[in-house]
C-alpha cells in the first residue's frame, strides 16, 4: 500500500463517488458532529447523480452569498449522506430555503430532507434546458457577490461534458450562470433568456462538434454583448487554454499564465464528471484551484508543458510559494503513477 499523498498532492480519497464526495465535503468544512468554521455552508444544492446537466448548471449556486456546496444524490438518502447534511446543517440565511432541489431531485429526498427539520425549494424540472434557464434567473435574482456573475454567463453542452466539465469549476468560483444547449440547436426558452438578458456576456465552451458554428452564429444574433469561444484540440487542451484564459474587459477567467506564481490545480479523468463536481469546492474556497483533466495512467503531454511552464527551475531558492495538487479517488480512479507525474511536474524545482 502506498500513501495515499506526496509532498505536493493530496488524495481525497473515497472507494466510491459518494466517499470522495463526502471526503471532498469534510475537507472543505471541517468541524464534528457539526462543522462550526466561519465559512460553513448557508444552504446546500442537491442534484441528480445520474445527470451531469443539471449539476453542471447547478454549479453557479454554489458561490457566495449561497456558499452552497453541491451533493449528488441517488434516489434517496443513505445514512452516510443523511448525516453529512445533518454536519454541515447549512443556515439558510437571507435565501429562499436551506436546501435546493434541482431539477428531477425525487419527491423521496425532498421528504427526507424536510424531515430532517430543513426547508427546501425546488428549481427546474425534469429538462436540463429548461432547468438551466430556471437556475440563470434565480441565480441573476439572487446575484451573486461578483460583478462577473451578473454581467456574463456560460454555454456548454447538455448533451456530452468532456469539454467543458472544467467550466462549473469557474461558476462555483464566481458565480456565472451556465445555460445548455444541444449541439445544433439552441432551444427556445434558451434563447428567450438570451433574448431577455442581450447586454450580458457569452462564454462558449467546447469545439464546433459540441456546439456549432450555427448556434454560435445564433448566439451573436441575439445578444448585444460579447460572444467569444474557448476552446482546444482536445478536452486535455480545453482545460489548460481554459485555465490560461482571461478576457480584460469583463475580468472573466482564471489567467494562470504567470510562472512561479505557485498555482494549485485539481485533476481529473476526462470522463469523470462526478469528481470534477466533488473538486469544484476547492475552485470555491481555500486555493481556489482551476481543474486540468489528465489521462488514468498519465498526464497529457499539453497539461504537463503547461504545468513546467508554470514551475519554472529557481536556483538557490528554497523560498514559497509552491505549487499543489488535489486528486479524488482511490488508485482506480486515477492511478499511483499519474499522481506521482503531478508531483514530478510541480515540485519546488532547485537543479
Amino acid at each position: 500500500m502506498f500513501s495515499a499523498n506526496t509532498v505536493d498532492t493530496t488524495r481525497i480519497w473515497g472507494d466510491h463517488d459518494l466517499a470522495v464526495m463526502i471526503n471532498s465535503l469534510q475537507m472543505a468544512y471541517p468541524g464534528f458532529p457539526r462543522t462550526t468554521v466561519s465559512w460553513k455552508p448557508n444552504a446546500l444544492v442537491l442534484t441528480p447523480i445520474t445527470a451531469f446537466p443539471f449539476a453542471f448548471t447547478a454549479s453557479s449556486l454554489v458561490h457566495h452569498p449561497n456558499n452552497a456546496p453541491i451533493m449528488l444524490v441517488p434516489e434517496r438518502l443513505t445514512e452516510e449522506l443523511t448525516n453529512e447534511i445533518l454536519r454541515l446543517h447549512p443556515e439558510g440565511k437571507d435565501v429562499p430555503a436551506q436546501v435546493f432541489l434541482i431539477g428531477p431531485v425525487s419527491e423521496t429526498i425532498e421528504r427526507q430532507v424536510r424531515n430532517l427539520g430543513l426547508s427546501t425549494v425546488r428549481i427546474g424540472s425534469q429538462n436540463p434546458y429548461e432547468t438551466s434557464v430556471a437556475v440563470s434567473n434565480y441565480r441573476l435574482t439572487y446575484p451573486p457577490m461578483s460583478e462577473q456573475g451578473k454581467n456574463n454567463l456560460f454555454l456548454l453542452s447538455g448533451e456530452t461534458f468532456a469539454e467543458s466539465m472544467f467550466a462549473p469549476n469557474y461558476a462555483m468560483h464566481e458565480g456565472l450562470p451556465i445555460l445548455l444547449t444541444k449541439r445544433t440547436e439552441l432551444s427556445p426558452i434558451v434563447l428567450q433568456f438570451l433574448t431577455e438578458h442581450q447586454r450580458m456576456n457569452a462564454y462558449l465552451v467546447g469545439s464546433e462538434s459540441t456546439i456549432s458554428l450555427e448556434v454560435e452564429a445564433l448566439v451573436r444574433r441575439t445578444i448585444r454583448g460579447n460572444v467569444v469561444r474557448i476552446t482546444g484540440n482536445s478536452p486535455y487542451e480545453n482545460s489548460v487554454n481554459f485555465s490560461r484564459f482571461f478576457d480584460p474587459q469583463t475580468e472573466v477567467g482564471w489567467n494562470r499564465n504567470q510562472p512561479g506564481r505557485g498555482d494549485a490545480f485539481s485533476f481529473v479523468t476526462a470522463s469523470d464528471w462526478r469528481t470534477a463536481i466533488f473538486s469544484g469546492l476547492f475552485s470555491h474556497l481555500g486555493k481556489h484551484a482551476p481543474l486540468l483533466l489528465t489521462e488514468y495512467d498519465q498526464l497529457p503531454r499539453v497539461v504537463l508543458s503547461y504545468l513546467q511552464h508554470l514551475n519554472p527551475h529557481r536556483s538557490g531558492s528554497t523560498q514559497p510559494p509552491y505549487m499543489h495538487g488535489y486528486v479524488f479517488g482511490n488508485f482506480d480512479a486515477l492511478s499511483y503513477q499519474t499522481q506521482v507525474n503531478i508531483e514530478e511536474a510541480i515540485i519546488l524545482r532547485e537543479h
